[in-house]
């Protein structure tokens, strides 16, 4: 008895494990990752470059603004 309960009960725990992880890796958040954001930061030129600088910064000021006013809206 014990030995059919674990053949069906194994397989579903993998299963569930399974199900759990994929839904995780949908749930989670994609976006760009420093080292994509910094090899397209390399290959523009000089003033595209500085442009991107500046937009970076301006978007991790009203990040730290929120943070600090506690209203983090991510």
């Amino acid at each position: 008895m014990t030995n059919a309960i674990l053949e069906y009960l194994i397989p579903l725990a993998v299963i569930v494990l399974l199900i759990l992880g994929i839904v995780n890796l949908i749930k989670t958040p994609k976006g760009a990752g420093f080292a994509s954001l910094t090899a397209f930061h390399d290959l523009q030129a000089k003033d595209k470059q500085a442009g991107i600088e500046a937009v970076i910064e301006h978007q991790a000021e009203k990040k730290m603004e929120e943070q600090e006013s506690g209203e983090d809206k991510s």
